[in-house]
């Protein structure tokens, strides 16, 4: 099997599609959360069948629990529960560059048309982009999210340097007052002031003639499994001040901070798209995540860990 990444999706031998997780992977299965479940009463269509989505993390494990329990396990390296296929119960992959190359070949709706336009003014090699979410998998709806990667910390920064640019042009707007609003509500749990505005500077999120668009950026970079070793010790909310904001664009965004109240904790970091550009180099921050110990390549240190749904990162 090809090396499975962020941004991909796969679907199970009972029709069950998850979208993949990171790029460090068990041997046997591949590290994935559950996505879209087959329906009947669901919204979502392909080939006569339906689907529902489900995006709460709690409903994903509630799931799974109740009627596909292979699919929940706990992980030796990362040390705490996660989902996961066995490689043996997956019936398919899909490959977000090889969807891109499709859609700007012969786009098939207004979605796609959109798509193959984003990815055509961004001016990014079209071997180092694909397409991810409902498009990927053929589950899109007529307002569905453009979602975007971009592959190589190279590509990412140049990248991330043309989204700045439209953005400045226009071509790329800001959500506007409500949608920024309801994004902060549904990411923070909030609509403070200082959220939502938070949410119309972003570039990596916003929109692109009248659709939301989000752009994960991918580095080359691999840990093998097992070279380094994840020890989740307790929940703690901590106050720290940003000193390097260079890694925050990337999936993971890694937070270099200093002076936190947590003493040892050197780094915050996320794999949920929510955390990238939340915080700038400079900014006092405070944040709430599952302190973890991080062991292996002659390394010891401490690190917050920012994924679940109560968890935040807000500039003080």
């Amino acid at each position: 099997m090809n090396r499975a990444r962020e941004g991909d999706f796969l679907e199970t031998v009972e029709g069950l599609i998850f979208d993949v997780k990171g790029v460090c992977h068990p041997p046997d299965r591949v590290i994935s959360f559950l996505r879209y479940i087959p329906d009947i009463n669901g919204e979502r269509k392909r080939d006569e069948r339906s689907y529902r989505k489900v995006y709460d993390l709690g409903e994903r494990f509630r799931v799974l629990r109740e009627q596909f329990p292979q699919y929940v396990y706990v992980d030796p390296v990362f040390n705490r529960e996660l989902q996961g296929v066995c490689h043996s119960d997956i019936s398919r992959m899909y490959n977000p560059e090889r969807r891109l190359k499709q859609i700007l070949e012969t786009p098939q709706n207004k979605t796609e048309e959109k798509v193959a336009s984003l990815a055509e003014v961004l001016g990014i090699p079209v071997e180092r982009m694909g397409v991810s979410g409902s498009v990927l998998v053929g589950l899109d709806a007529v307002d569905s999210d453009l979602d975007i990667m971009v592959y190589g910390e190279e590509w990412c920064r140049q990248a991330y340097a043309v989204l700045k640019r439209l953005r400045e042009d226009g071509v790329l707007q800001p959500l506007d007052a409500k949608g920024a609003q309801e994004k902060a509500l549904f990411r923070w749990g909030s609509d403070d002031e200082v959220l939502v505005e938070l949410e119309r500077e972003k570039v990596m999120h916003g929109l692109f003639e009248g659709r939301e668009y989000f752009f994960r950026f991918l580095k080359a970079e691999e840990v093998p499994y097992g070279d380094v070793v994840y020890r989740p010790l307790h929940k703690t909310s901590i106050t720290a001040q940003v000193a390097d904001d260079s890694q925050t664009i990337f999936t993971p965004c890694v937070y270099e901070v200093t002076g936190c109240s947590v003493t040892g904790v050197a780094r915050l970091i996320s794999v949920r798209g929510r955390f990238c550009e939340q915080a700038s180099r400079g900014d006092s921050v405070a944040a709430r995540g599952t302190l973890e110990k991080v062991e292996g390549r002659g390394n010891v240190f401490l690190q917050i860990v920012m994924q679940d749904s109560d968890d935040f990162l807000i500039p003080e």
